[in-house]
């Protein structure tokens, strides 16, 4: 637990500080960041390539490659991050690869099935790694923390701490599966509140009204939802019902911990007395859900408690927002 502590509170120190002045939003298959700007920039897509310079940069997507200085912060989550370039703050990168080849001006914190930093990369302060295979080829003036399978060190470190873990394929895979899988879900939350911002932000806040009761009716909702789709789907009759009714379940309960990080980050910045944008503080939650999910049988538990208040804030959300979806009966013609 006191480990954990550490985690939790260093990830705080590097994401909490993230600058907010104007935001650059991108989009799409292909993007390319060419023209330089001193805002901060928030892109999504399939391949993201940043080649001019920014104030900072919140980047998902499938292949990430950043060629060009970043003054502020960099936070990625990616198939593959690839940073060349010096960062004037801090790195959080989570990917199935992450490779890092600048200049980090703070800390670092990295997480993939394959982690490297290069022999031209360099940490001013403080690296957490984390992944399958770790190699370090530069140089980290601080501490370095690995945890890994296996660790490769032909660099240099301040102090040097090193966790190696002796798993079969079979867990090796499931726990790349495990990170690839986040990283989609933590994607996914980004997209939700670009696309959808006032929508998102209303379960949240309905989240945020009386999490108890969400808390209570979210638990009853997921347990009633399933009887209801397995009576259902006993029946031949039922079945094309079950069907939807269970599609519309499992993404419910695929989005319900989105809200629950959203509305964890936005308290743990409040009792910061630090004022968020909606995506820090969704990455806030996030990171932190995400680590304390992993404690066994405490993460099991916190788990369940996030996906029943989420689910509950949908529920009560959904109701209050019924006429926008099954239409006001209209009135009879004179």
């Amino acid at each position: 637990m006191k480990r954990l502590a550490v985690i939790i509170i260093f990830l705080l120190l590097v994401v909490l500080p993230l600058p907010v002045h104007g935001l650059v939003t991108r989009s799409g298959g292909t993007i390319s960041i060419s023209e330089a700007t001193d805002d901060d920039v928030f892109a999504t897509g399939g391949t993201i390539s940043v080649d001019a310079p920014v104030g900072s940069l919140m980047v998902a997507g499938g292949q990430i490659t950043v060629n060009a200085p970043v003054k502020g912060d960099i936070i990625a989550a990616g198939g593959q991050v690839t940073i060349n370039s010096d960062v004037g703050g801090k790195v959080v990168a989570a990917g199935g690869s992450v490779i890092l080849n600048g200049k980090v001006g703070t800390n670092a914190v990295l997480a993939g099935g394959d982690v490297q930093l290069g022999p031209t990369s360099s940490v001013v302060r403080d690296a957490m790694v984390s992944g399958g295979s770790v190699t370090n080829a530069g140089k980290v003036t601080g501490k370095l923390s690995v945890r890994a399978n296996s660790f490769d060190n032909r660099g240099t470190a301040g102090s040097l701490e090193v966790e190696l873990q002796n798993r079969g394929p079979m867990a090796a895979i499931i726990s790349v599966f495990g990170i690839l899988f986040t990283i989609g879900l933590f994607i996914l939350g980004l997209i939700l509140i670009w696309i959808a911002p006032n929508r998102y932000r209303a379960v949240e806040t309905e989240l945020i009204s009386g999490w108890v009761v969400k808390l209570v009716a979210g638990f009853v909702g997921l347990i009633v939802g399933l009887i209801v789709i397995i009576l259902l789907a006993i029946t031949l009759v039922g079945l094309p019902i079950a069907i939807g009714i269970g599609l519309l379940y499992l993404g419910a309960l695929l989005v319900s911990t989105l809200f629950t990080s959203s509305a964890f980050g936005r308290k743990v910045a409040g009792l910061l007395k630090r004022e968020v944008s909606d995506y820090v503080a969704f990455t806030i939650g996030f990171v932190i859900l995400a680590i304390i999910y992993r404690i066994p049988f405490l993460g099991t538990i916190v788990l369940v408690i996030a996906v029943s208040i989420g689910f509950g804030a949908l529920l009560f959300t959904g109701w209050k927002k019924r006429g926008c979806v099954c239409g006001s009966p209209s009135q009879p013609s004179i």
